[in-house]
């Protein structure tokens, strides 16, 4: 999978590039803010990320704000968004997931945990990949 994580910790942003690129061989970008992070997802240019992890606490944007903002792009509408958040309080995260979030990992980062959610994310993606090959191909079935 291709993954955008977002965090303004550059520590956090070394450690997850590492485990995600170990335990499924992603390919891993990083935004270190949420502007920066919508110029990427933003970009015509920009290879479409399949799922994104966003830090809930950041300066000048914080995670729950960014997802609301990813969410508006007709490309971002069904990818798997993954919160990442070091906070115990359940309305962040309540929040989050009114905001648009699929699914939250807890910082710090349990391996095991970190590995079944992204697992997660990626059986979502596979599925959607699946269910638009089916919609094409009947599609095309119709236009015959």
């Amino acid at each position: 999978m291709r993954i955008l994580a977002v965090d303004d910790d550059p520590i956090i942003i070394e450690l997850l590039s590492e485990l995600l690129t170990t335990i499924g061989q992603h390919d891993v970008e990083t935004a270190c803010s949420g502007p920066d992070a919508l110029k990427i997802v933003g970009d015509p240019d920009h290879k479409h990320f399949d799922c994104i992890l966003l830090d809930i606490q950041m300066p000048a944007m914080n995670g729950i704000m960014l997802c609301k903002e990813i969410r508006k792009i007709a490309e971002y509408k069904q990818s798997p968004i993954l919160m990442l958040t070091a906070m115990s309080d359940r309305e962040y995260v309540d929040l989050a997931f009114v905001a648009g979030a699929t699914d939250y990992v807890t910082k710090p980062f349990d391996f095991l945990e970190l590995r079944s959610r992204m697992s997660a994310a990626q059986r979502l993606v596979q599925e959607r990949r699946i269910a638009e090959a089916n919609g094409a191909r009947k599609s095309a079935g119709v236009k015959r």
